[in-house]
């Protein structure tokens, strides 16, 4: 393994570690390489989408990238930085951004034909407010498909997590919070097309072994009446 600076952040299954001069080092907490995750953000960034640059792969599979420093959009959420119909316009413009990108070839697919470039993770903590704009991160469950799955996921995303396993949040806080995200999202995408996906989709996020039995209930019972509002 790479010889690292101090931990700088640490999320579901990876390590970030400062490395100088602009730079960081993410690392799988399991070992695995990223090699993979480093070539979709390198395709991604080729085409203009606001990613981290990859500056290069270790033998052991790490990334050395952009350091991007700011506060999560999250973060900006709680502290009354952003609005909400700001924050989830933000949302759909990067979605948007990253399905302007054709996939490259050899990018695995779900079950939904398409041939777009997916995040599948493009929530409010993994959208960081940098000097020059939003930058997405976080490209571990990048893959091909149709662009109403990857909304299909964000609003999978943002509706089910509790306050429990976001961190950090009152439940009662996190119920309103959940609630607006919900309602502001859905005034911005088109639901129907949503909701011809949703059903594989869902799928997909109960059978992610990250996902709680709990979390995966709510995941069902939503998705069963979508679209409406979270409770």
């Amino acid at each position: 393994m790479t010889d690292v600076g101090r931990l700088l952040g640490r999320g579901r299954d990876a390590e970030i570690f400062d490395l100088g001069g602009g730079r960081v080092l993410r690392r799988a907490m399991d070992g695995r390489s990223l090699a993979a995750e480093a070539a979709v953000m390198a395709h991604a960034h080729a085409a203009g989408v606001p990613v981290p640059a990859v500056h290069d792969v270790t033998a052991a599979g790490e990334i050395v990238m952009d350091r991007v420093d700011g506060r999560t959009l999250g973060e900006e959420l709680l502290v009354g930085a952003v609005s909400m119909d700001a924050a989830m316009r933000t949302l759909v413009d990067l979605h948007d951004a990253v399905h302007a990108v054709p996939a490259p070839p050899d990018l695995p697919r779900r079950t939904l034909d398409g041939d777009r470039l997916l995040h599948l993770d493009l929530h409010v903590l993994n959208v960081i407010s940098g000097d020059d704009g939003p930058v997405l991160i976080d490209w571990a469950m990048a893959r091909a498909g149709p662009p109403e799955a990857d909304l299909a996921m964000t609003w999978i995303l943002h509706s089910s997590v509790a306050a429990a396993e976001a961190g950090h949040v009152e439940e009662k806080e996190f119920v309103h919070l959940r609630r607006a995200l919900s309602k502001s999202l859905l005034a911005l995408v088109d639901v129907s097309a949503v909701a011809t996906v949703l059903p594989e989709v869902s799928a997909w996020r109960c059978a992610d072994p990250s996902v709680s039995a709990a979390e995966a209930d709510r995941v069902r019972a939503l998705c069963a009446t979508f679209p409406a509002i979270p409770t």
